[in-house]
């Protein structure tokens, strides 16, 4: 009996341990987004890379608002992305 018990409870583990990760993989698929979303963040990206290359030749106080107006357009600028 004890013998039937066991390998019962084994089989039940064992079938868990298979169905587990097929039912976490479902919650976890994120959206994908549009074409004209990823051109939008393609271009906000290389904007704020030329304004950070920009912002690297100046020195002092011009540096760090100019780093700071980059960073403030960038985020504008994804948050006016379409979805």
């Amino acid at each position: 009996m004890k013998r039937i018990l066991t390998q019962t409870g084994l089989s039940l583990v064992m079938a868990l341990c298979l169905g587990a990760p097929a039912a976490m993989a479902k919650g976890t698929h994120k959206p994908k987004h549009s074409a004209e979303h990823t051109a939008a963040i393609k271009k906000c990206n290389e904007d704020y890379a030329a304004a950070k290359k920009d912002a690297a030749g100046k020195k002092g106080k011009e540096r760090k608002e100019a780093m700071a107006a980059a960073s403030k357009s960038k985020k504008d600028c994804i948050a006016a992305a379409p979805k």
